[in-house]
């Protein structure tokens, strides 16, 4: 069956709506959790920091002539409006805007309307009211003949110089969900790499390891950790001499993938641990910390995940000891860590890390800026702007 797509349109969801599509997720990831566990947790999910104040979204594919009204629309997704730092070439190129980037989640398709090409044009559509088409003089125009009027693009939107995806559909499809009719100009996968340890059975303290003067952090202290970490992230992207960008973990970025894990292993760390830093005298620059969540969603060993790493490679071995510890104290058996830094490779494998590609959540942008894509660098790109 043909679809014809000037008949469609991208619409954001009503409150009935969202209903519908939490039902959809429900089906799709409940993970043994009742349909009323999956609300709630939908709810408080979305209450915190990281969605608040019109920075989470949800869209439908429909019919242009009932999209603001019909609950049988074809698919839907979620985006998430983030801070982006940028390298100082990058923003002189966007001339005097400061752009934004997004992040997209819970992409949606009832098995009734797969394989008729609903998702790929949902996303496609999407860039055109995420991005900001100024950015760049080689921004596609809108396909009007093939695809009939552009969607709407409500207040606040159209401010994008970047969006990015986690994908647990392999390369290939993001990658195709193009700029207008462009082939392979959509999310391109990049730095999906992991590392995982083995956590040793045998026991170290973490508060006197010998290893360093380890200060454990709480839920609350990681947020003053992350502003610190934040103006760093911004520090240093804006000294990059090449084109690139981070997303930043403070203001409730890293802190939703500690509370997704939670919603579905509702456990707490003994003594509310969910970090560590390594405590020194001087400037902000020596900061050293990791910060972890759970990791409940894959099928195997149970997983603590490093949201968000900052060391130097002498000090590396003292926060993986912390983050073992805590592990044993989870009963977790493995600890990863995304995108480890290249100066703390080698350490890592000695430290008994083994490093591959992972096969799910691969890390995946589009870029809406000037220049060519495949030379701008996602730095920082580790579990927690996930």
């Amino acid at each position: 069956m043909t679809t014809d797509f000037s008949k469609l349109s991208l619409f954001i969801a009503d409150n009935k709506q969202i209903g519908v599509h939490i039902q959809r997720a429900f089906e799709q990831w409940g993970r043994g959790l009742s349909l009323e566990e999956f609300v709630k947790r939908d709810e408080a999910f979305h209450g915190l920091q990281h969605a608040t104040d019109g920075k989470h979204t949800v869209w439908i594919l429909a019919l242009r002539e009932n999209g603001h009204s019909t609950l049988d629309f074809f698919c839907s997704c979620e985006t998430y409006q983030r801070e982006v730092a940028l390298s100082e070439g990058v923003l002189q190129s966007c001339n005097g805007k400061v752009p934004l980037g997004y992040g997209i989640a819970s992409v949606i398709t009832p098995p009734k309307n797969r394989s008729r090409g609903f998702a790929k044009h949902m996303m496609r559509l999407l860039h055109y009211v995420l991005a900001d088409p100024t950015l760049s003089q080689t921004f596609p125009s809108f396909p009007i003949d093939q695809w009939g009027a552009p969607p709407a693009i409500p207040q606040g939107f159209g401010r994008g110089i970047l969006s990015v995806l986690h994908s647990d559909v392999g390369e290939r499809f993001y990658r195709a969900c193009g700029i207008g009719f462009g082939a392979g100009d959509g999310w391109t996968v990049r730095g999906p790499i992991g590392t995982i340890w083995k956590v040793p059975k045998r026991q170290v303290i973490l508060m006197d390891s010998g290893l360093g003067n380890i200060r454990c952090l709480t839920k609350e202290d990681q947020e003053g950790v992350w502003d610190e970490d934040a103006l760093l992230i911004q520090k240093e992207i804006g000294e990059a001499t090449t084109p690139c960008f981070s997303f930043l973990p403070n203001n409730g970025v890293a802190e939703s993938s500690h509370a997704w894990g939670l919603f579905y292993s509702p456990t707490e760390s003994e003594g509310d641990i969910w970090g560590a830093q390594i405590e020194e005298q001087g400037d902000r620059s020596n900061l050293a910390f990791a910060t972890w969540c759970l990791d409940p969603g894959r099928e195997g060993p149970g997983t603590m995940l490093i949201t968000r790493l900052r060391v130097i490679p002498e000090q590396f071995p003292i926060l993986l000891d912390a983050a073992f510890e805590a592990a044993r104290r989870f009963g977790l058996e493995q600890v990863e860590i995304w995108n480890l830094e290249r100066s703390l490779v080698d350490i890592g494998r000695k430290l008994g890390g083994e490093t591959s590609e992972r096969e799910d959540c691969l890390s995946s942008f589009a870029w809406y800026g000037s220049g060519n894509k495949e030379e701008v660098e996602w730095r920082y790109n580790e579990k927690f702007c996930w």
